[in-house]
């Protein structure tokens, strides 16, 4: 495996560097004809798994809203139908208006690495629907949560 950009400094300290995750199930209807994982579903266990790192910093009823920008995701093994997976949640970077998460999805009962990404986060204001600045509170408590 080639090393990524983000993935530093090896796999096994960037694994280490994780401090939130969660844990899913394969579904059938997630696998296409073989009982593999079908490429699609990714997305949706990415998606979760950020949910579920903003509800747990206490991100939810706010006025501000955490929308997808980009992402990147690199498929290094197959998953397959009723798999039990880990995602890992990250925060890596801060810009002014928007954060990069990175996440890993591994298998639970082996702990290789499925599939790795990084999604940059704009943060929208509800009411204006207008991009804003990071509060400093929101910063603060991923800053705290991450060491």
């Amino acid at each position: 495996m080639t090393p990524l950009e983000y993935i530093k400094p090896n796999l096994e300290e960037w694994l280490g560097s994780f401090s939130f995750s969660t844990d899913l199930k394969v579904r059938i209807c997630e696998t296409d004809l073989f009982g593999h994982v079908n490429n699609t579903s990714y997305s949706l266990y990415y998606e979760q798994g950020r949910a579920d790192y903003f509800e747990h910093l206490g991100f939810y009823d706010q006025s501000i809203m955490f929308v997808v920008g980009d992402t990147y995701s690199k498929f290094h093994l197959e998953g397959y139908a009723r798999d039990a997976l880990t995602v890992r949640v990250r925060t890596s970077h801060f810009g002014t208006k928007s954060l990069k998460i990175e996440s890993a999805i591994q298998r639970k009962s082996t702990g290789e690495l499925i599939s790795s990404s990084w999604t940059t986060i704009v943060l929208v204001d509800k009411e204006t629907k207008k991009t804003t600045v990071i509060p400093n509170l929101i910063k603060q408590t991923i800053q705290d949560f991450e060491k």
